[in-house]
């Protein structure tokens, strides 16, 4: 099994709970439920505009692809037909995630303690110009296994100067891994 960005940028031997180790390590299709809650200033919905990413909705279905060609894992989420992508590789100069949105880069620190993968951002970037340090989003961002054994997660970012820009909590359940048809 080869691990995505998040579980290489994690310490060597760390274990994780099942349900977080297939989703970090299986490529294919999962499905669940989720909540979404995006900011409400007219910068925070800018800034989710220009990341693809969903608008709000309760116990919203959400899907996701995860694919991985050569060392770049590209992650599609589909929020009730709201297609949000991003690509992941590891940077090997910081040992973070960079993740792309579109023309957003985010650099992200994975945290494994008590059962819970946290995930915390690290720096950003917007057309390839540097996020300053007293713009930068701040994450609680948050997944684990459930009693049921299904992948949760809690996503969200916070921007000083602007507030709350998204939150988004659910859980995944694996579907199927990927064939050559899909």
């Amino acid at each position: 099994m080869q691990f995505d960005p998040f579980v290489q940028a994690l310490p060597e031997g760390t274990k994780l709970p099942e349900a977080l180790q297939a989703l970090h390590g299986t490529k294919g299709f999962y499905s669940g439920r989720c909540s979404v809650t995006p900011g409400r200033g007219w910068l925070a919905k800018i800034a989710l505009r220009f990341a693809g990413m969903p608008l709000a909705g309760g116990d919203t279905p959400v899907r996701l692809r995860v694919e991985q060609e050569g060392s770049a894992w590209t992650w599609t989420r589909d929020f009730d037909s709201h297609v949000t992508r991003s690509q992941l590789s590891l940077d090997r100069g910081t040992g973070c995630v960079l993740e792309k949105f579109g023309q957003v880069s985010i650099w992200l620190r994975p945290v494994f303690a008590n059962e819970r993968l946290e995930i915390r951002i690290l720096r950003l970037s917007f057309m390839r110009f540097p996020c300053p340090r007293i713009f930068l989003p701040h994450s609680k961002t948050v997944e684990w296994q459930d009693e049921e054994g299904r992948f949760r997660f809690d996503v969200s970012a916070r921007m000083p100067f602007v507030g709350d820009l998204i939150r988004y909590e659910g859980w995944l359940k694996f579907d199927h891994e990927l064939t050559r048809a899909d």
